[in-house]
């Protein structure tokens, strides 16, 4: 019973990490590719938006 518990916590902690803001250290300019650069770039804005618009509310 413990172990299902645990497991259950383990699933929901890391369900939930996919709604926090993500390390600002990433470095769009590692990818080798322009047109990867440039949508790695796009999608940091967009979620930068998003998160300025979560936390106005």
């Amino acid at each position: 019973m413990s172990k299902t518990i645990f497991f259950i916590a383990i699933a929901l902690g890391l369900a939930g990490c996919r709604y926090l803001p993500e390390d600002s250290s990433r470095d769009c300019d590692k990818h080798m590719d322009w047109n990867d650069r440039k949508a790695c770039k796009a999608k940091l804005s967009t979620e930068q938006k998003e998160w300025e618009k979560r936390e106005a509310k």
